[in-house]
């Protein structure tokens, strides 16, 4: 009878030790959101400043231009790449021309000299006033966007830390608790990684989550800023499918053109493709190319003004840095970089704490200052094909391989050979491969902690809140938890819907699916006929006056 009473004694007292260990893991803690960019841009005078092409395009798409300075500005760009730059290969009037001629549609945009706003710009100070509200207030609750920290997204982030980092302790004052999670997204990512560099050791941070964060490498912004630009003939195809489809979706990529231009481009493409010429031409004006861009990407950097965002350039990965440098602002003791000394300080002071250092600091954060660290990121499209990755798994952004630090991942369209299935599983790593067979989490930096949902755009408003939120109010909660979502999804963007990813729901877009035949002499006389039909109709439609050449973009 004593060993039951002192076996009852000793249980009862484990569970009131443990009782308080097991609510204190349980407790919900504040969750801070830091989004990307998206607020609107001001003046001094509160007018809405023109941002990005989709913002310079609108007045075109929706047909408030006048075309008689639309063919002006044409004419004006044009003429030195014809006279001069193809003629006499001198190609710093061309770029001139392209500054001169873009730079009034976005003025007020940039940041100065020094990474500072012009004229009073930045995002509302209404939203920021809000956001300071919300930090003063207790919610209870603590969902995902309960506490939105609102920030000028051009700026560099270190011009935002020691706000963020006041924010921090408001919430934590407000809330009475001893830490918070942070939730970052897209170039939110870079604001998040410059506070953890510089705050992170004050133990105020329990549990964040990098929702395909820009800052391990965006790769079209990574590989346009550093001129690392290849055509990839065999994704063009791709890509003009992808392109209607965004359209159709509502989603940044989507460009519907007609079918008129669908079938100019389409049927030369395939008949270019069939004959086998198109490598041959592209690798003929790779030189002319490179010229071109030279001259082109600088000035419309400039022109927009994102070549002076800071934030923008959290976004360009370490091999890429010194190339894109160079293009941007010259050689060393050049004019723009002694023009632009204090916002390139910026820019590097950014990459030498941050980008240069990614691995580093993912480990400083989780091991050093006892941070929980997570990922989620989307594939199911392709990267432009002008790029050197245009072949790579991505959200249309972000190649799946930066999103989630290092997961392995095959080629666009393709799938892991049976022999590398084999290797895995020998290695007890199959779990992490993806049902579809084109992602391998088991090589990414947390494979535990990483979720990755197909199909799903850069853009799409997230499916993944379930995931996060799981995580952070979770204690170490992985794949593995129980009741955790699938690390594998597959979203229905149409529908608006997401499930398990299983080996009958996995399959690509089938845009993404076009078959890539070898050409034969059956093949090869179709795609003749097809272009040739296309001429003919062309030829026709034009003599009869049918085509209607003010509605080319669909």
């Amino acid at each position: 009878m004593k060993k039951i009473i002192s076996l009852l004694l000793v249980t009862v007292m484990l569970f009131t030790v443990m009782a308080p260990m097991a609510s204190a893991a349980d407790e919900k803690l504040p969750i801070i959101y830091i989004r990307g960019n998206g607020e609107p841009i001001y003046d001094g005078d509160g007018n809405k400043l023109a941002l990005g092409i989709s913002d310079s395009l609108s007045n075109v798409t929706n047909g408030n231009f006048d075309m008689e300075t639309v063919v002006e500005t044409c004419a004006n760009i044009m003429l030195p790449l014809l006279t001069e730059g193809l003629i006499f290969d001198e190609w710093d009037n061309y770029g001139r021309a392209v500054y001169e001629e873009l730079k009034p549609l976005f003025t007020g945009a940039e940041l100065d000299e020094n990474g500072n706003p012009i004229n009073g710009s930045g995002i509302a100070q209404s939203r920021i006033d809000a956001s300071e509200a919300e930090a003063k207030r207790d919610t209870v609750n603590y969902g995902l966007y309960d506490y939105n920290f609102m920030y000028d997204w051009r700026l560099s982030p270190y011009d935002h830390v020691d706000r963020l980092h006041q924010y921090v302790l408001t919430v934590l004052h407000t809330t009475q608790k001893d830490q918070v999670c942070i939730y970052a997204t897209c170039l939110g990512g870079g604001l998040l990684m410059a506070y953890l560099e510089k705050y992170g050791d004050q133990g105020l941070v329990k549990n964040v989550i990098l929702n395909e964060v820009l800052s391990n490498g965006a790769t079209i912004i990574s590989k346009s800023f550093s001129g690392k630009i290849e055509f990839d003939a065999n994704q063009i195809e791709r890509y003009f499918a992808q392109m209607e489809y965004c359209s159709e979706i509502g989603m940044p990529g989507g460009f519907f053109v007609s079918d008129l231009v669908n079938q100019i481009v389409f049927k030369t493409m395939d008949l270019f493709n069939q004959i086998s010429v198109t490598d041959k031409l592209l690798d003929g004006v790779e030189d002319l190319y490179g010229k071109l861009y030279e001259a082109l990407m600088p000035a419309v950097c400039h022109a927009t003004g994102f070549a002076t965002m800071v934030n923008y350039w959290t976004c360009v990965s370490e091999e890429d840095f010194d190339a894109a440098l160079n293009l941007l602002y010259g050689e060393e003791d050049s004019e723009l970089r002694t023009k632009y000394a204090g916002l390139i300080k910026k820019i590097v002071y950014y990459r030498d704490h941050c980008t240069a250092k990614l691995d580093e600091l993912y480990d400083k954060f989780e091991n050093e200052y006892n941070i929980y660290i997570g990922f989620v990121a989307r594939y199911g499209y392709m990267n432009p094909p002008i790029t050197e990755d245009a072949d790579k798994l991505s959200d249309f952004l972000v190649s799946l391989d930066a999103a989630t630090m290092g997961a392995t991942c095959a080629k666009i369209g393709t799938t892991f050979s049976d022999e590398y299935i084999l290797q895995r599983t020998a290695e007890g790593k199959d779990a992490y491969i993806s049902p579809d067979h084109q992602v391998d989490l088991s090589t990414a930096l947390y494979p535990d902690r990483t979720w990755v949902v197909k199909n799903a755009h850069h853009s799409f408003p997230d499916v993944s809140d379930h995931i996060i939120l799981s995580f952070l109010q979770g204690t170490n909660y992985t794949i593995h938890s129980e009741g955790a979502y699938p690390q594998f999804s597959v979203f229905y963007e149409k529908e608006g819907k997401i499930e398990p990813m299983t080996e009958e729901n996995c399959a690509d877009y089938e845009w993404i699916s076009l078959p890539e035949e070898n050409p034969t002499t059956e093949t090869r006389l179709v795609a003749l006929m097809r272009f040739l039909t296309m001429i003919i109709n062309l030829f026709k439609n034009l003599l009869n006056g049918d085509l209607d050449f003010s509605n080319l973009l669909g």
